[in-house]
């Protein structure tokens, strides 16, 4: 039905509820056509014909609906806020699914927002009517709620709805991994590393291809450094590097050359930790700390190799280019220790003092008086 055809039909309407029903039954083949903005238009005309609370709550509700899958979220918000507003449940021609439908919306729109307290509490208003949406409404209310709850620092009732959402969810569903990857990232703020290294395996497992794997391959290898698995955490960052040196993206390899060395060290592997160092330092990395921190590894395997000349000497160098690091503490001691094993005492006190200055509770100071 064209606009001319509307125009005759509403004019032969002998009831303003006629002309209501002609308007509803027009903006919904519009929309379906995704011309939303001129469903909109229409649901708006309804809307000002009407006189029941709970049909005004229906076209405002309609007309936000509209303007939000359009894009246009001012008007979307200004349209689903009224709606709210007009719903009333003791009252005649109240519908559940559309109250459930318009408080989802506006859920979505206020977490896009970034006000997740008022997302949360809208959202609540739509659980109340979750039987009567449609399973994806279902799904993603209930993980829009667990992003809420994490948004919030509640993990707890984070995992709790995203296991809501994953009991609506079927088996290949596509949506399974977004909220496996929410899961993990819960469990690993609980510092419960394992059972978010399973959640991040079965992003992985699911979907090969996922469009955050780096970032999910990352915090599985952090997660088994947190529980010592320096083995697994080291298989991780090799395929990552691997995944890497394959596609050409370079961002973030160095970071992860950093951390393979340190695996290697920490299960004291030092001729592998060293050559990865060293092939890292032949990478010439940009990003100063980064520099600085990787170099530092040069001196800390140095001196676990006996190399104690080599040690010092890419020390001094490590300390030309800045004086605090990620992870320094080791390195200040394998300095003193450096110099200690060359009988250089002046260097020997002087980064004694230091490491005491540095790191006044750390156990090796106590060492260190012992040497001197």
């Amino acid at each position: 039905m064209n606009q001319r055809e509307l125009r005759a039909k509403l004019a032969q309407s002998k009831s303003k509820a006629e002309k209501i029903s002609l308007l509803d039954t027009h903006a919904g083949k519009l929309f379906k056509k995704g011309k939303f903005k001129e469903a909109a238009d229409y649901y708006v005309r309804a809307l000002e014909m009407a006189s029941l609370q709970n049909a005004k709550a229906y076209f405002s509700g309609q007309a936000g609906v509209c303007h939000y899958t359009a894009g246009n979220d001012r008007e979307a918000l200004r349209y689903l806020l009224k709606s709210v507003r007009h719903f009333a449940p003791g009252k005649p021609e109240f519908m559940p699914d559309m109250c459930g439908f318009v408080n989802f919306h506006l859920g979505s729109l206020y977490e896009y927002l970034g006000r997740h307290a008022k997302s949360l509490e809208t959202r609540k208003v739509c659980e109340q009517y979750v039987d009567s949406q449609e399973k994806d409404t279902q799904w993603m209310l209930y993980a829009g709620m667990s992003r809420n709850y994490e948004a919030m620092g509640n993990h707890d009732s984070a995992i709790t709805y995203s296991q809501k959402a994953l009991q609506v969810l079927s088996d290949n569903d596509p949506g399974l991994t977004y909220i496996y990857e929410s899961m993990g990232n819960n469990y690993m703020n609980m510092k419960q590393y394992q059972e978010a290294i399973t959640y991040f395996s079965k992003v992985t497992e699911l979907d090969p291809h996922f469009e955050r794997l780096d970032e999910i391959q990352f915090k599985m290898a952090d997660c088994y450094r947190q529980l010592m698995n320096d083995r697994m955490a080291l298989e991780t960052y090799k395929k990552m590097i691997e995944l890497k040196h394959l596609t050409g993206k370079k961002e973030g390899l160095i970071r992860l050359y950093i951390l393979k060395a340190e695996c290697y060290f920490r299960l004291e592997e030092y001729e592998k930790s060293l050559l990865v160092t060293l092939e890292a330092v032949r990478r010439q990395p940009r990003n100063k700390l980064e520099k600085i921190e990787i170099r530092s590894f040069l001196t800390n395997n140095y001196y676990e190799l006996g190399r104690y000349v080599e040690a010092v000497r890419e020390g001094e160098k490590t300390l030309s280019l800045g004086r605090r690091f990620h992870n320094d503490h080791l390195f200040y001691f394998h300095m003193a220790l450096s110099y200690h094993k060359l009988g250089d005492n002046k260097a020997f006190a002087r980064y004694k003092a230091l490491c005491k200055k540095l790191f006044p509770t750390d156990s090796w100071n106590a060492y260190l008086a012992k040497l001197a």
